[in-house]
């Protein structure tokens, strides 16, 4: 099966503040069978509002189904969702690869 990456992009309500809580969750959810990667990148553009992409990678379909739902469990995790101001995108995404090319 193939690595699935699932993204969010999100707008943090204080970016600052959700910096420590972020790396403590990452430490977190990272530790749990099943969870390959927990990246994150941030716009650069200063004239428009700050967003945050959070891509989280699994091996397969399957264990990103399995594993996912855990992070709303999670007491250092919940911290970080209540940092967040407004959710933009998150779904599960895989590599395109077209066919017939």
């Amino acid at each position: 099966m193939a690595e699935i990456t699932e993204i969010f992009v999100l707008k943090m309500k204080d970016p600052e503040q959700a910096d420590a809580i972020r790396e403590r969750a990452r430490t977190d959810f990272t530790a749990l069978e099943g969870v390959t990667s927990w990246k994150t990148y941030v716009t650069t553009d200063p004239n428009r509002p700050t967003l945050f992409a959070e891509i989280y990678t699994f091996p397969d379909h399957d264990t990103a189904k399995r594993v996912t739902p855990k992070f709303s469990e999670r007491e250092l995790t919940k911290a970080f969702l209540a940092e967040i101001d407004e959710v933009l995108v998150g779904q599960y995404f895989t590599e395109h690869t077209p066919t017939g090319v």
